[in-house]
């Protein structure tokens, strides 16, 4: 039975490089995209299960957490695996979700039990600004314990 490993939550910029991984279209209004990521895990062994995927994204309105008309909902759900190396870090571990429906991969390194970093295509770190990151921060008391081999 799987059971949540983490849920991990953020606001993250809405640019050209993070649109086509979370499946926003192009020419989409958006400017920042609030992020809700559960991952579950397989018990017995704590193995990499399933994942839902929870955006809220769009243009921000001045003074206030929320958007313009409410903002544009994507969800995405599928299977998630945990490998390990980047091309500049061969002990990185990397956490790559895949949606069931488009077939479309997101990947995040793992910086510790509590923080992802979304990747880029080329499994580089997404680059944020000043104001904003691509680093998702877990809630709740779950955690995932298993580790690549």
């Amino acid at each position: 039975m799987a059971n949540p490993a983490g849920t991990y939550v953020a606001s993250t910029p809405c640019s050209e490089g993070s649109r086509p991984l979370p499946g926003i279209p192009v020419g989409a209004g958006c400017e920042f995209i609030k992020w809700d990521l559960t991952l579950y895990q397989q018990d017995p062994g704590k193995t990499p299960a399933t994942f839902t995927l929870h955006c809220l994204y769009g243009i921000p309105k001045q003074g206030t957490t929320g958007f313009i008309g409410g903002g544009k909902k994507l969800d995405m759900a599928g299977t998630w695996t945990i490998h390990k190396g980047t091309p500049s870090n061969p002990g990185a571990i990397i956490y790559q979700l895949t949606d069931d429906k488009t077939n479309k991969t997101i990947s995040f390194l793992k910086l510790g039990d509590d923080l992802l970093h979304l990747l880029d295509d080329h499994q580089r770190l997404m680059i944020g600004t000043a104001a904003w990151s691509y680093t998702l921060n877990r809630v709740g008391n779950n955690q995932i314990n298993k580790s690549p081999k």
